[in-house]
């Protein structure tokens, strides 16, 4: 990998998207895997790389990576495949789309012959759609579970001051100090 980060960097003097870019790549294709932002950033100072991003610019070099060579240009009309691919690529989305439609109107969508031409831009288009949906869907359930939780922590504080009384019902002083007053023939 310090290999790979040395050409990179050779490669892409003034670009540091670029040079992110094609060093995250070549270690891709050398460890068959991507790695966190800290582990790109050592393997940049081992290699004794003079400039190192921040670990957000790397982040962000990282989730380029993830969404492959269309993200990586920023242009889904750039996506290019071959007809076959195109063909297997449109049956998995619509299996997708089928599995995922709230209504079941993608289910026509399975198995129908003399389909239009596969848009690989379109599907690329509707399968960031759906996982830019799939991430706000995500973010809200942690928003709720982090409500939830602090609902919880407030109910039982609520609770264990109201425990911590030692009286039960506010009232119950009252009850308490009327009934006494009984007992003594006074009127209040």
């Amino acid at each position: 990998m310090h290999t790979a980060a040395r050409r990179a960097d050779a490669a892409h003097r003034d670009s540091n998207a670029a040079f992110l870019d094609q060093f995250i790549r070549d270690a891709l294709g050398t460890t068959h895997r991507l790695h966190s932002a800290q582990t790109y950033l050592r393997v940049l100072a081992g290699a004794g790389i003079e400039r190192l991003p921040s670990a957000g610019t790397v982040q962000r070099a990282i989730t380029r990576a993830r969404g492959g060579a269309a993200t990586v240009t920023g242009d889904p009309a750039d996506v290019r495949m071959q007809p076959a691919a195109q063909f297997t690529l449109a049956q998995h989305v619509a299996r997708v789309m089928a599995l995922l439609s709230p209504d079941g109107s993608g289910l026509q969508a399975i198995g129908q012959g003399g389909e239009p031409p596969f848009d690989a831009a379109d599907a690329y288009r509707q399968l960031q759609r759906l996982e830019d949906e799939n991430r706000a869907l995500r973010v809200r359930a942690e928003e709720l579970t982090a409500m939830l939780m602090a609902a919880r922590v407030a109910l039982a504080e609520a609770l264990g001051h109201h425990g911590a009384r030692g009286e039960g019902m506010p009232g119950a002083a009252v009850a308490r100090h009327t009934n006494s007053r009984r007992g003594t023939g006074k009127k209040s």
